[in-house]
């Protein structure tokens, strides 16, 4: 496996985040990743498509993905939700277009993740964001 710094995209202002990441190129073409993200402080997204995310190595253009995501609220919102990041055909092939988590009012319903508590309003655990899955390389 290697290391990578995945970074979030669409950010408004300072990125409050620390980030790891780590990837296996497979000889057949294939990246798989997980990537995680730790809000140590207050973060929001530039606009209301929510955050994005750097992958690895870029993707192959025109392919639309969706990968895997956990949302850990901590103290911010004390709980745990799913979700997905989404890549779409129009993507740059270089990062996650979307990142998103279900509603804690409608576990049905997928909201972008826009705004992360980090140490904002008393909260003394940051928000962590899990995404893993794969793709085809460039």
């Amino acid at each position: 496996m290697t290391n990578w710094t995945p970074k979030l995209t669409n950010v408004k202002g300072t990125d409050g985040t620390a980030t790891e990441g780590y990837y296996v190129t497979e000889a057949n073409g294939s990246v798989a990743f997980t990537a995680q993200i730790v809000a140590k402080h207050e973060t929001t997204a530039a606009f209301s498509a929510g955050f994005g995310l750097t992958l690895p190595v870029p993707a192959k253009t025109g392919t639309r993905v969706v990968f895997n995501l956990e949302l850990d609220g901590r103290d911010a919102d004390n709980g745990v939700w799913t979700g997905n990041a989404v890549m779409w055909a129009g993507s740059d092939s270089k990062s996650i277009d979307r990142l998103r988590a279900t509603s804690d009012s409608n576990g049905a319903a997928l909201l972008n993740i826009v705004h992360l508590y980090g140490d904002a309003e008393g909260v003394t655990d940051a928000e962590i964001i899990t995404v893993s899955g794969s793709y085809i390389k460039a």
